[in-house]
């Protein structure tokens, strides 16, 4: 088999990358501003260098201390690449950089003409390369602020101070001035070039990746919309399939339970008291499977948003009184008993009552369902003239603190980690919510100092209110 050999690229990034540690590559705008940094070292002196060469082999000057001095600190700019690239300092070589920047630039002026140098022009360049190296916020800017105006007011101080400049001959620097100017222009040319490719290459980069991430949003949001159309199929499909099943098993049990209750006054006017005991179980059983079917259904209902609320005018302790007619005598299979007590009972109000009574009355039901005896207390009152409250007491002791959200789910227990315990509360406490929260209130679960839960339904008087209540602790 032939194995392809790939070369690798050869360019001027992958030539400045040599030199730039690894960490700073990691970082996109660091690894930018490093390369800006090589480019002007690794280039920049040549154009430099041109004005020496100018002053020795043109102006014939004197290669004397302000000639090396001028020469050495413009040759010192090749040594930081390599500095860089052993001590991976890049800011500290940064500063230091800048600073030689500076140094090279006022020396020069200083050396050669002073205010009338020219290489004055240079001093622009100063800002410019120093923002391109480091960033420009806080304490990074302040120490570069610090470091160029501290050095051009100690120049311009020796300037207004009328300090001794070193004497020369302007007239020898009139075409020294045309080769500095176009070297300082060739070299801010060279870095605005540079920085411009890079910028546009970025921002193609950037270009390329947002089409990218928004062809990936388009992909994405076709899912979704086709995922919601799914959900809204698979809703409407679950409820007529809960309302199809609904109705094929409510035929069979009213079968059941009529037939049963025919055969059960049969077998009592015989006196046979054991197969009557039998159908009373089966007559018990089918009953409370109908009651479940119809359960599940309203809760499909509520869920599909199928179920509207019908707001009448009515009192609210004949209301009370009807729910509690409703349902003692199935407490009391239950060794439950059950006091209704309401405070403006005779007041009118608007609710939807047969939905406050589903409401009460599932809620009892859990209660008792999940409970050893004992009488269960209901307390109606107004709040405020804008909320109806009702406060149900669970009369048995409980050990544990109440996990509302277990307790209000859909056939669990909170009493028992199995979620399809036999006789357990099923969804009597969730069909309960469903009610409330249909009317705009909510329930709430406390524990009081006894040990014995409290519910506390908070509705609205009116459905006209649009915020849900909060509970009261």
């Amino acid at each position: 088999m032939k194995t392809e050999n790939v070369r690798p690229k050869h360019n001027l990034n992958a030539f400045l990358d040599y030199f730039i540690p690894k960490e700073l590559q990691s970082q996109p705008d660091m690894h930018r501003r490093a390369r800006m940094f090589m480019l002007s070292h690794v280039f920049g002196p040549f154009l430099g260098n041109s004005i020496p060469l100018y002053l020795h082999f043109v102006s014939h000057i004197a290669l004397d201390y302000r000639f090396w001095t001028f020469t050495i600190s413009i040759v010192a700019f090749w040594v930081y690449p390599f500095i860089l690239r052993s001590t991976k300092r890049y800011q500290v070589l940064a500063f230091l950089s800048v600073e030689n920047l500076i140094f090279c630039i006022l020396w020069a002026c200083y050396a050669y003409g002073g205010i009338y140098s020219p290489f004055l022009p240079w001093v622009l360049i100063i800002p410019l390369l120093s923002f391109l190296y480091l960033p420009t916020t806080g304490l990074i800017r302040n120490v570069l602020f610090i470091q160029i105006f501290g050095s051009v007011g100690i120049f311009s101080l020796l300037v207004v101070t009328g300090a001794p400049f070193p004497s020369i001959d302007l007239k020898e620097f009139q075409l020294l001035g045309l080769v500095s100017i176009t070297s300082a222009s060739i070299y801010v040319a060279m870095m605005a070039l540079y920085f411009a490719n890079v910028y546009y290459a970025n921002v193609l980069r950037e270009q390329n990746a947002f089409e990218r991430e928004l062809g990936s949003l388009d992909v994405l949001a076709d899912n979704l919309r086709n995922l919601t159309q799914a959900a809204e199929q698979a809703t409407a499909a679950k409820a007529d399939f809960v309302a199809s099943m609904s109705h094929e098993l409510r035929t069979p049990l009213n079968a059941v339970i009529g037939y049963s209750q025919l055969l059960l006054e049969d077998a009592e006017d015989e006196g046979d008291e054991e197969t009557a005991r039998d159908l009373e179980h089966i007559y018990g059983a089918g009953t409370h499977l109908l009651r479940l079917v119809d359960d599940i259904l309203d809760f499909s209902k509520i869920e599909a948003g199928k179920m509207t609320t019908h707001v009448s005018t009515g009192q609210l302790g004949e209301s009370m009184d009807g729910v509690a007619a409703e349902i003692r005598d199935s407490l009391t299979l239950r060794n439950h008993s059950l006091i209704c007590e309401t405070s403006d009972g005779a007041t009118p109000l608007n609710l939807d009552w047969h939905a406050l009574k589903k409401a009460t009355s599932h809620l009892i039901e859990g209660i008792a369902t999940s409970g050893n005896g004992g009488v269960i207390r209901i307390h109606s009152t107004l709040l405020s003239g804008k909320y109806l409250r009702l406060n149900i007491l669970d009369p048995n002791v409980r050990t544990a603190k109440v996990d509302s959200e277990k307790l209000f789910d859909i056939f669990s227990d909170e009493s028992d980690t199995s979620a399809t315990k036999y006789g357990g509360a099923g969804i009597s406490m969730a069909l309960s919510l469903k009610f409330v929260q249909m009317m705009g209130g909510d329930i709430s679960a406390n524990v009081d100092r006894n040990g014995r839960r409290e519910f506390t339904i908070l509705i609205p008087i009116t459905l006209e209110t649009k915020n849900k209540p909060q509970m009261a602790a």
